[in-house]
């Protein structure tokens, strides 16, 4: 793949969302109806279900959290990686990465394994 889907910032801007038409909307565009998504504090299956996930995530974290990039987006075959971070609005931060698969008939993301955090260092090294 030499570009990137559509459906990467469009997931981004669902992420920044706070009004729930407009959410609900940019969520259909950028996953797929089964979508499967896992972090360390969620394993969930389905839109409405990432929607909730999402909304529950704002009550934890406050309002006017951004989720912003903090990288680009590596993609080969049906797979892709990229980092990102969680802003407050005090500035304070914590970031991660995502590796996601993509259906690639429907041009969505079908699933996205959520990591917090750098990669730990190697043992014994």
């Amino acid at each position: 793949m030499s570009s990137v889907p559509s459906c990467f910032p469009t997931l981004l801007a669902a992420w920044n969302e706070y009004d729930p038409a407009k959410l609900r909307s940019l969520v259909e565009a950028s996953l797929t109806e089964d979508i499967a998504f896992t972090d360390p504090n969620y394993q969930i299956v389905g839109i409405d279900a990432f929607i909730a996930q999402v909304n529950e995530f704002r009550a934890e974290e406050g309002v006017k959290v951004r989720l912003v990039p903090t990288s680009g987006v590596d993609l080969h075959h049906d797979r892709a990686r990229y980092s990102w971070a969680v802003v407050r609005p005090d500035g304070s931060r914590f970031e991660g990465f995502d590796a996601v698969a993509l259906d690639l008939k429907q041009g969505k993301i079908c699933r996205i394994d959520g990591f917090f955090g750098p990669l730990p260092p190697v043992i014994g090294a």
